[in-house]
C-alpha cells in the first residue's frame, strides 16, 4: 500500500472572512445610500430600495417611498447582513492579483449579485420587490458595493506591498 503525498498549496489571503464581512457591511451601507440617492433623484423616494428589502420579508405592498419605521429598519438590517455575508464569500474566493484586476473582479462581483438577486431570486419570489430591484439605481448601488469590496481588498493586497518595494 502506498501513501500518496499531496502537496498543499499555500494560499495567501487578501481578506479574512471576518474582514470580508465587515467590508461587505460597509458595502451594504454604500449600496443603500447610493441606490437611495439615485432612487430619490428619479422621483421614487430615498427609502424605496431599503423598504423593498424589508418588504421582501414582511410582504408590505405597495412599497412606501418614505421612512416606514420597522420596515425601513428591517430593510437596512437585511442589506447590511446580506452585504456582510456576500463580503465574506468574496473574501474567501480572492487570490492576490494586481490592483486593477482586484477592482474589476470586485465590481463584476457586485454586478453578479444584482443579476442573481434580480433575475434568479426576486423575479419568482416577490414581484413587487423585483419591480424596485430591477431599477438602474439598484444596479449602480450593487456596482458601488463591489467597488467597496475591491477597495478593501486592494488595501490589503500583498502585491501592493511588492509594488511599493520595487518603486523605491
Amino acid at each position: 500500500m502506498t501513501v500518496e503525498h499531496h502537496q498543499r498549496r499555500t494560499r495567501s489571503e487578501i481578506l479574512t472572512a471576518r474582514q470580508g464581512f465587515v467590508a461587505g457591511m460597509v458595502g451594504g451601507l454604500a449600496l443603500a445610500l447610493t441606490s437611495g440617492a439615485l432612487s430619490a433623484a428619479a422621483g421614487q423616494g430615498f427609502w424605496t430600495p431599503v423598504n423593498a428589502a424589508g418588504s421582501f420579508f414582511l410582504g408590505v405592498q405597495p412599497i412606501p417611498a418614505g421612512m416606514a419605521g420597522a420596515l425601513s429598519y428591517l430593510g437596512l438590517a437585511v442589506m447590511l447582513l446580506t452585504g456582510g455575508l456576500l463580503g465574506a464569500l468574496y473574501a474567501t474566493a480572492q487570490e492576490p492579483l494586481d490592483t486593477p484586476s482586484l477592482l474589476i473582479i470586485a465590481i463584476y462581483f457586485g454586478f453578479v449579485t444584482w443579476i442573481t438577486a434580480t433575475v434568479l431570486v426576486l423575479s419568482w419570489l416577490s414581484p413587487a420587490v423585483h419591480a424596485v430591484w430591477r431599477s438602474l439605481a439598484l444596479l449602480a448601488g450593487h456596482l458601488v458595493f463591489g467597488a467597496v469590496l475591491g477597495l478593501a481588498a486592494t488595501r490589503r493586497n500583498p502585491w501592493r506591498q511588492a509594488e511599493k518595494l520595487t518603486e523605491v
